[in-house]
């Protein structure tokens, strides 16, 4: 029995929707040189999902959180060193918009700064580093990472002479592992970063004295600390052993201190 044309193509037209459909994806690729500074990238969205799969640097993935509209590519993870050729390789889901590189000029030679070295001052219990070129008027921010993301503990004034190009920052260590870099923004909003420096420290680990509180969270030592309430709202934040928190409502707060998070409840 021969089977009619439409009911070849009616059978056809059913296998077609049975199969399911791989999404498929494109690259972009971004060539340069690694200044200190990250990649912007606008992540739009495809259907259901963003538009970016993955993010690869000289052909190794990277640990980057691209589940946003907007995220970096933090070269600083990487272990590069000022002046190494990047190729920066950007998969993403082919859709009605593609990403964009919002800052491409990140891995141009746009100025004669670059940090040259970091390190710690063991006597003077210091972060040290050392600039080729000019930073301008800029202020640089030196940053400690704590409680998963990278923390501002200082701000020090750039020298006016290019010939002065050393310069310290005092920091406090927390209990074990320690991580520290500069951070440095233009004034078009380009950022460039020192390499980070590691320091394992035998600071007395803090702890907190009470889990649940009614006018004040205690500390066994002094530490840094920032307090979110459970939308993640901060509600206080500073360095000391003990927090006023009676103006608090009454509830469950997550505590930031030494190099850890707990949650604490409020009478």
């Amino acid at each position: 029995m021969r089977l009619s044309v439409l009911t070849i193509l009616f059978f056809v037209s059913l296998a077609l929707r049975a199969t399911p459909q791989v999404p498929m994806v494109d690259r972009m690729t971004l060539n340069g040189f690694y200044f200190g500074k990250n990649v912007v990238i606008i992540n739009p969205m495809n259907g259901d999902r963003f538009s970016v799969e993955s993010v690869e640097v000289n052909g190794n993935k990277t640990a980057d959180e691209i589940n946003s509209s907007v995220f970096e590519i933090d070269f600083s993870a990487l272990e590069l060193n000022q002046g190494d050729p990047v190729s920066v390789s950007i998969i993403y889901f082919v859709g009605t918009e593609v990403p964009v590189v919002y800052n491409p000029e990140a891995l141009e030679a746009t100025s004669n700064f670059a940090f040259k070295s970091s390190f710690l001052e063991k006597k003077t219990e210091k972060l040290a580093w050392t600039i080729s070129g000019s930073p301008g008027s800029e202020s640089f921010e030196v940053e400690q990472y704590r409680w998963e993301k990278w923390v501002r503990i200082g701000t020090i004034e750039s020298k006016d002479s290019v010939s002065l190009n050393q310069y310290n920052c005092k920091i406090t260590p927390h209990f074990g592992k320690n991580l520290f870099r500069v951070k440095l923004v233009d004034p078009k909003g380009n950022i460039a970063y020192s390499t980070p420096v590691k320091l394992q420290s035998k600071t007395p680990e803090v702890m907190l004295v009470k889990t649940t509180v009614d006018l004040e969270i205690e500390f066994s030592g002094e530490t840094m600390y920032q307090i979110y309430d459970e939308k993640g709202a901060k509600m206080l934040a500073g360095t000391g052993s003990k927090v006023d928190v009676a103006a608090l409502p009454s509830g469950k707060y997550w505590v930031n201190y030494d190099n850890k998070t707990e949650l604490v409840k409020k009478k």
